[in-house]
Formats: C-alpha cells, structure tokens, sequence
C-alpha cells in the first residue's frame, strides 16, 4: 500500500528554514521558482523550507509513535539526533556492543530490528561492507503555489538582546550590554508532497524478505501513519518555532491510499484535488486498481485529522495496519 500526502498551508511571519548566518544577519532559505507570466516564463527566487527539514519534523513525532507503541529506538533517534548508523560507532548499539556481522544481510537486519526509525526513514551505513537502506518515505521541499510565488515575501526584522553586566571592569572596557540582530523572515502559502511506502517498512532492501513478523510490521506502519498526522495536525515542523511559529493553517489537503505507487498532483498547482481525483479514477479504471481519496472540504471531511482518521480505518479493513 502506497500513500501519498498533497497540502498547502498558509504561514505568515515564519523562519522555518534558515540557511546561514552573516554577522548579526540570518537568511532565510531562498530557490530559483519557474513562473509564467504574459506568456513569458521567469525565474523568480522564493522562500522554501527544505525536504531535510521536513523530514527531520516527521521522524521526531515517528520516534515518539514508535516507542508509544513499545517498538525498539535507538538511543541517537530517541533524542532527535538522526546520525543512523553511518559506521561502526553509531551501529554498534543495534548489536548491544558486540561485533558487527560481515554478512550484509545480517547487518541491516540487525540494524532494522533495533530501531523502527531506521527501518522507516532508512540509512546508509558506510564501512565494509558498505549498506544502503532506502528511505519508506519521500518529502518534497515546501514552496509557494504557482499564484502566489511572486506574492510571497522575504523581510529583515530587527531584535535585541540584553543581558546586564555587573562587572565594572567589563563595562570600562566597552563590552555591550545589548545585542541587535536581524533575522530574515518569510510570508506564503506553501505545498508540499509527502509520500510514504508502507509495503517497504519492515522488510530488506536486500533480500525482499520480511525482518519483522508481521504483527511488528503492523505496529510500525501504524507508528508511521499516526507521526505523519502529528506532524500535519501540530504544526511542529522548520526551525525556530519558539519565537517564529507561524501564523495561519492548512489551507487544503488531498491523501491518497493505492496498491501501487502514485503521487498526489503537487499543491503549487491550482485545481489539484481535482487533477490527482481524475488521475486516480483513470489508473482504477485501466489498471483494476482499488484507490482511496480522501479531499479535505468533501465527504464530510472537515479537518485533516478527519482524513487521516477515515484512512486508518480503510487500512485496518484492509489487515494492513
């Protein structure tokens, strides 16, 4: 079963995604964007919030799922530190400090069975021999809609920090008792996509084969879905949230569930709820696919918890949760 999540969200005033620091100056993450304009096309350059930083938001609440459900974290994702298990350092927990195996399989399985973090959210492993463990989810960057990129604005605010000095001598040297600094902040309604392959959680990349039982398999698909509506539903993704949050909410949202991989039609477009139902019907139609649309504002769905709750109990019917 393949999911697949399209959504915009409006965020005024938001620093979600900085990308560097120049003196007393922090940018704001900014891409070149293709727009059409009087029949002529531009590049414009817009505020984005990176596929890393979206990713990092979805493994935070995936680790906290992952242990509500009694699942095995390792010590670095329970903290929000997603190094993986890049080299034998870092992998050596998942063997309780013994040696690692040589036999690659036994390596990701081991690996795998330890942590439901990397299981999902995939790793790459770099030592001898070297193991890539594909990611179950994909994310996009977050980026202004198509009419309202050349809206969307970037803007230096200014702030300062005071601490008090106590110390005479400091103070005849000239030390400052207050900061000024800017931080470049961003305003639009952005989209992003969110896919997640729920087939591939729980199984190797390099035999195919299950590592988990299937009860386990369950829990940390179920794990994956509740972290992605977490992180829709709270808002707890990009950086600087404790004095940035972004003003606003989610604008509209379209989730799909397929037997085969699909993609929503990318929210930067207008009318994209309507573009993924028709593409939806035509693969269930050609292909004798089942397929599950869930728009928000239709069918009684009202929020995006409403959609995410009638997805669970479609997947439960299913037996795939």
């Amino acid at each position: 079963m393949f999911l697949s999540l399209g959504i915009r969200f409006e965020a005024n005033v938001e620093a979600m995604n900085m990308v560097e620091t120049t003196g007393n100056y922090s940018k704001h993450r900014r891409v070149p964007y293709i727009i059409e304009s009087e029949n002529l096309v531009k590049i414009i350059y817009v505020p984005a919030v990176s596929g890393e930083s979206i990713d990092n938001a979805y493994q935070e609440p995936l680790a906290m799922e992952a242990r509500a459900e009694d699942q095995s974290v390792c010590t670095l994702c329970t903290r929000g530190e997603f190094l993986k298990s890049m080299d034998q350092v870092y992998a050596k927990e998942k063997f309780d400090g013994r040696d690692l195996p040589k036999e690659p399989e036994e390596l990701e399985q081991g690996i795998v069975k330890k942590c439901t973090v990397e299981d999902v959210g995939g790793f790459l492993y770099a030592g001898k021999p070297p193991i890539k463990r594909t990611s179950a989810f994909q994310v996009s960057y977050a980026l202004p809609i198509k009419n309202f990129a050349v809206y969307s604005m970037l803007e230096p605010q200014l702030h300062a920090r005071h601490a008090q000095l106590r110390d005479v001598e400091k103070r005849e040297e000239g030390a400052a008792e207050q900061m000024i600094y800017y931080v470049e902040i961003g305003t639009a309604i952005y989209g992003f996509v969110f896919n997640l392959d729920l087939m591939a959680i729980g199984m190797s990349a390099l035999t195919g084969k299950p590592v988990l039982s299937i009860d386990e398999i369950r829990s940390r698909r179920r794990a994956a879905i509740k972290s992605l509506a977490r992180m829709v539903s709270s808002g707890q993704f990009g950086a600087k949230l404790s004095r940035f949050f972004p003003l606003g909410g989610i604008r509209s949202l379209v989730l799909t569930a397929t037997d085969k991989p699909f993609t929503v039609t990318s929210p930067i477009y207008e009318k994209y709820e309507e573009t993924t139902l028709k593409r939806l019907e035509k693969i269930s139609k050609e292909f004798s696919e089942e397929c599950k649309c869930y728009i928000l504002g239709k069918d009684g769905l009202e929020t995006p918890e409403d959609a995410f709750s009638k997805l669970i109990s479609y997947l439960r019917e299913k037996d795939i949760i």
